[in-house]
């Protein structure tokens, strides 16, 4: 059956099984067929795999067929948002209240991570320890604070970082991406998240960044709007599946 090397099927990802004590791969490609079905499921029974990523293309409805067949369970809409820079909005200026994070602001930071994030498809899919789920973003910020290339910016009071925008620029220097917008519970809808990307938007700007792009869930309602009134447009939508066996 596996005409092909067997490793072109799926990949075992270490970070994650590791993080959630569960041996977790991620299926390599967008599709399925009734074929790479049967050749994952003994790809993963050969590695007593737990958990299958999935993440689908939306058009194509043999994959949905495929995955719904097979016992995949939908977790989550996948949108990406891209704008040019030259497009993005540039209505704000920059606050007193926003400046680069330090080391000293990772505890508020990753408590406020814990308090968001919550549609994630870590947290849609109840295999998942919910400590864990909140504890992976809070992981994520405190590395993007202490990565020497990623960029993260707080919003500020009276010395207490109470939000923050990550961003990355790729290695081709052309493109990069805001990656997490965080805002501890308190001050949302007060306008900071918009001031946070239109800065994020402006640091690409100034490092001559041509394509930004970002990734929320299609269950994030307030995400997707912050981001079209910054600019941006939806370029794809995928669907994540997971597979537990």
């Amino acid at each position: 059956m596996m005409k092909n090397n067997p490793d072109d099927y799926a990949k075992y990802l270490e970070w994650d099984s590791t993080f959630f004590n569960k041996r977790i791969a991620r299926v390599n490609g967008n599709f399925l067929t009734s074929e790479r079905v049967e050749c994952i499921n003994q790809w993963s029974k050969d590695r007593n795999i737990d958990c299958l990523y999935f993440l689908a293309t939306i058009n194509d409805d043999q994959t949905v067929i495929c995955a719904e067949k097979d016992g995949y369970h939908f977790v989550d809409l996948r949108i990406t948002l891209e704008v040019q820079s030259d497009m993005a909005s540039d209505s704000l200026v920059r606050k007193d209240n926003i400046r680069f994070a330090q080391i000293s602001d990772i505890q508020s930071l990753c408590h406020i991570a814990g308090t968001n994030h919550t549609n994630s498809r870590f947290f849609t899919d109840s295999h998942f320890d919910r400590g864990k789920c909140q504890k992976l973003y809070g992981v994520w910020i405190e590395k993007s604070v202490r990565s020497r290339h990623d960029r993260v910016f707080v919003w500020e009071v009276q010395d207490q970082a109470v939000a923050y925008v990550t961003t990355a620029i790729n290695n081709d220097r052309k493109s990069g991406q805001i990656e997490l917008v965080g805002i501890a519970p308190e001050w949302q809808k007060k306008g900071i998240g918009r001031e946070l990307v239109a800065e994020a938007l402006s640091y690409f700007t100034k490092n001559r960044v041509q394509t930004i792009t970002t990734v929320t869930q299609g269950r994030n309602i307030h995400a997707l709007k912050l981001y079209q009134k910054c600019g941006f447009s939806i370029r794809s939508i995928e669907i994540w599946y997971h597979k537990w066996f």
